[in-house]
């Protein structure tokens, strides 16, 4: 018998990337496909309590792909896939991010859209597949879309994303916005981690001309819960830039209700990551307002400025 397909998202992964691998797996085994929901970190404090609340089990975790049939959910860049995905046989991509530098021999099946999560994206592959979300699915897709969109607040939410999360709320029984709160309460959970767990608690790497690139965020309700431990987080940075090459490393502290963030800073090229995001670093950090999203604000012109 032939090994599973894994459903598997990035390192470090967040809500959206394990209840779409779970979400996912489940449309793939209705339609007949030997596929198991994976997963390629340790879950976070917010993610436990989603499985916990709808009663799912964690899926696998996966430390070496290669060798094996991958379908890759909420990435689709070898710096943030799974240990081994080079070696891998990626079948199928479904994310909402920008195009990375994932390759296949063969051609696939490769969704994107210019949306808040990918648990967005998955409702729709439901609705054309023909298939019933059912409750406990319903649940994992509105955890995953509010939790990316930080409830709707984050300016990646589309009309779209709006739509589906009243749609599967409905489903799940939920009110949204009650559920959303207690989402964004344990977000802030995870500032009670050390700082170096902090710092990769929800962090990507990329590669942008010659530049090696880390971003990390931290999305909290009590800002200061992270930044009180700002001199330590600041030294845990400087030892992944060491460890890890890296030209520049940014960490986004955002308080998701105050909808900014404050920016710490290691490596080199201060001056252009002012340029790229219009500010100025003061003992290594700067004030972003309105800044909330990693992959719509920050991303797009670190990328154009060292690209």
């Amino acid at each position: 018998m032939a090994n599973p397909i894994y459903v598997i998202g990035h390192q470090q992964p967040d809500t959206d990337t394990i209840c779409s691998a779970l979400a996912y797996a489940r449309l793939k085994q209705a339609q007949g496909a030997d596929v198991v929901p994976a997963r390629a970190g340790a879950v976070n404090p917010e993610t436990r309590f989603v499985l916990d609340r709808w009663d799912v089990e964690t899926p696998t975790l996966i430390d070496d792909a290669a060798g094996d049939r991958l379908i890759l959910v909420d990435h689709n860049e070898y710096s943030q896939a799974v240990s081994g995905a080079r070696g891998a046989e990626i079948v199928e991509v479904v994310d909402h991010h920008r195009i990375g530098d994932v390759q296949t021999s063969d051609p696939i099946f490769f969704r994107t859209e210019p949306v808040g999560s990918t648990a967005t994206i998955l409702t729709h592959l439901y609705d054309e597949a023909g298939e019933t979300i059912e409750t406990e699915t319903a649940g994992l897709l509105l955890s995953g879309l509010l939790s990316d969109t930080v409830v709707l607040r984050s300016p990646t939410t589309t009309e779209t994303d709006r739509s589906i999360v009243e749609r599967l709320a409905e489903t799940a029984d939920v009110d949204h916005e009650e559920y959303g709160k207690e989402l964004l309460q344990q977000k802030s959970k995870l500032g009670e981690k050390q700082p170096r767990e902090m710092v990769l608690s929800d962090f990507k790497e990329f590669e942008f001309g010659s530049n090696q690139v880390g971003i990390g965020q931290i999305e909290t309700v009590e800002q200061e819960v992270v930044l009180d431990q700002r001199d330590a987080i600041l030294a845990a940075m400087d030892e992944i830039v060491s460890e890890r090459d890296f030209d520049v490393l940014l960490l986004l502290v955002t308080d998701v209700l105050g909808e900014e963030s404050i920016a710490l800073i290691a490596g080199s090229h201060t001056e252009a990551v002012e340029d790229a995001l219009d500010t100025s670093f003061t003992d290594r950090g700067a004030f972003l307002p309105g800044v909330m999203s990693r992959k719509k604000q920050v991303v797009p012109p670190l990328e154009k400025t060292f690209g």
